[in-house]
């Protein structure tokens, strides 16, 4: 079975009063939208030693603890 996802249902008034709202409160905090994929990348001085398999090891057991 195949399913088809319309565009027109996620393009509801809703979506577009949430999105509007989601763009003024980055504009009054002064956020701005990333551009290219170094904006991601964050300051080499604070992510020099960030170890990733061990973050997401530690994500693991936060997930799976009670």
């Amino acid at each position: 079975m195949t399913t088809t996802i319309n565009q027109s249902e996620f393009d509801s008034a809703d979506t577009a009063a949430a999105r509007a709202e989601v763009l003024h409160r980055a504009e009054v905090q002064g956020v701005t939208p990333f551009t290219s994929l170094e904006d991601f990348a964050g300051a080499p001085e604070m992510t020099a030693d960030f170890d990733v398999d061990e973050f997401l090891g530690q994500l693991r057991i936060d997930r799976d603890r009670s």
